[in-house]
């Protein structure tokens, strides 16, 4: 293994276990859920519900008019993948975490100003997209905004090096590529594509920094983003500037002066979009054609928001330190009732819109989850001879191991789980509730873990289907009655839906 090799890996390792790891996991699981043909909008929840404040956060974006023009409420990440699509999640998603990771950097002023070139260029590139009508311009946008990921990395992240690399970028005539190679032993646009190859950032992405297709449309529109963002450092008005805004024409085959307003109306979008994501600094460091003037209440509002910048920081480090503390371990959500009267009124106006059964249980479980502040929600479906009963979707603490691992054995053994089946009743289940103790099985409590567990029968015309289940085993905290009675609207709520769904065909 070359030493070039060498410095390659360890920088991903380091990268890996203690500068990105977040983002590292989100971006490898948001990507690999969405390319899997199988994947449901509770796939990318169970994702994006892992960080309470990403969720709040990508909601906000969801609702913001830049990206729900028509003021669709969204109150739930399952109706946010079903008005948005996956793509815009996966997109607002991977930007949200790559803000998150970097914001502490070491080299501040050299990260933002690589992040607000990624910005632009992403965001160039994906409306020249949508100008030619490609069908994924998201997928273009994460691309760009990825393409110098290594760069942003190394800024953040790389302590005496960065000032190496100043110094000597400062003081001589060489390249960028030159001073990198100099001082690292690489480019950082390899470091870029060993954390593509790595973190499976996504085959676009892989193409573009290979050279490879130079003549797919896609390819070519993330270099005329890229381009254009890198070129008009020198100002809008140079040179640099100017010709790539002439290749852009030339390529689209349209008038250079409409590009000219086309991409100046692009940066002001630009800028507005990443103030949104909360990188206020960022966004004022893509370049405007125009420079607004500023008067005294402008002033006044950039201050505040420097605090706010501030603010986020603040709550990224924390984020980290908890990740780095507790390896990943499950934070609890506390019962919030402004979010379960919002999820509910959001159930109701999917089933007005006939939205399907599968987006109706997936609200279900994020109402329980965020709403009711419980630690586990999921629904089982029991089969069609009734023999047995196996998890369909869970969102929460370990939801993938509980999913995978759920299957109870209805022919035989009698449980709660029978129980609630054969009474089509809700139960609160504790070991010593009356009457319960011998049908909390050894097989559900290795399974689940000790009680209480609160259980719902999942009832279409009358027929029970599956069950809803949720818990607080991880966090040990206690169901109140009032949790119970909130568990039970939204199993009520689902089951009305379900019910109505089913008469419309």
């Amino acid at each position: 293994m070359t030493a070039k090799s060498n410095d390659l890996d360890s920088w991903i390792k380091k990268l890996d276990d203690e500068d990105m790891p977040v983002f590292a996991s989100t971006v490898s699981d948001v990507t690999e859920a969405i390319n899997n043909e199988d994947t449901s909008a509770v796939d990318v929840s169970r994702i994006i519900l892992k960080d309470a404040s990403l969720t709040s956060r990508l909601l906000k974006l969801a609702n913001s008019f830049h990206f729900n023009p028509h003021a669709q409420k969204i109150s739930t990440i399952s109706r946010a993948v079903m008005v948005l699509g996956f793509d815009q999640v996966r997109a607002l998603t991977l930007s949200l975490a790559l803000v998150d990771s970097l914001s502490a950097g070491h080299q501040r002023e050299k990260v933002t100003e690589e992040m607000a070139q990624s910005f632009h260029a992403a965001i160039q590139a994906q409306a020249l997209a949508k100008k030619t009508k490609m069908d994924s311009p998201e997928n273009i946008f994460v691309a760009t905004l990825l393409s110098r990921l290594g760069n942003m990395a190394f800024w953040a992240f790389s302590g005496d090096q960065s000032e190496q690399l100043l110094d000597l970028l400062n003081s001589t005539q060489l390249s960028e590529q030159e001073a990198e190679t100099k001082v690292l032993g690489f480019p950082l646009q390899d470091l870029t594509k060993s954390l593509s190859k790595s973190w499976s950032l996504g085959e676009l992405l892989d193409e573009f920094l290979s050279g490879k297709n130079k003549d797919d449309l896609s390819v070519t529109l993330i270099g005329l983003g890229s381009d254009l963002a890198q070129s008009i450092k020198h100002g809008w008005d140079s040179d640099e500037a100017q010709h790539a805004i002439e290749k852009i024409a030339d390529k689209l085959e349209l008038p250079t002066q409409e590009i000219e307003e086309f991409v100046h109306h692009n940066a002001k979008n630009a800028k507005d979009i990443v103030k949104i994501y909360g990188a206020t600094e960022v966004s004022r460091r893509i370049p405007q054609a125009v420079t607004p003037l500023v008067d005294p209440e402008d002033e006044a509002e950039a201050e505040a928001e420097e605090g706010d910048d501030i603010a986020v920081e603040v709550e990224v480090e924390s984020n980290e330190e908890l990740v780095k503390e507790n390896k990943g371990d499950f934070t609890p959500l506390e019962p919030d009732i402004n979010v379960q009267l919002s999820i509910l009124q959001e159930m109701t106006n999917a089933i007005d819109e006939s939205a399907s059964i599968t987006i109706i249980l997936e609200m279900v479980l994020e109402g329980i989850y965020r709403g009711v502040g419980m630690d586990r929600a999921l629904f089982a479906i029991l089969s069609k001879d009734h023999k047995s009963l196996s998890c369909k979707y869970a969102l929460g603490s370990d939801a993938e191991r509980l999913c995978r691992d759920f299957a109870i054995d209805m022919s035989h053994s009698n449980n709660i789980f029978h129980q609630t089946i054969e009474t089509k009743q809700a139960m609160h289940v504790s070991f010593d509730a009356k009457g319960l103790a011998n049908t909390v099985t050894n097989e559900i409590v290795e399974l689940l873990g000790a009680p209480p567990y609160l259980i719902m029968p999942t009832i279409i015309k009358g027929k029970v289907i599956g069950v809803f289940m949720a818990d607080r085993n991880t966090s040990g905290r206690v169901i109140e009655d009032k949790d119970f009675a909130a568990f039970q609207q939204f199993c009520k709520q689902a089951n009305m839906g379900l019910t109505f769904l089913s008469t419309q065909g």
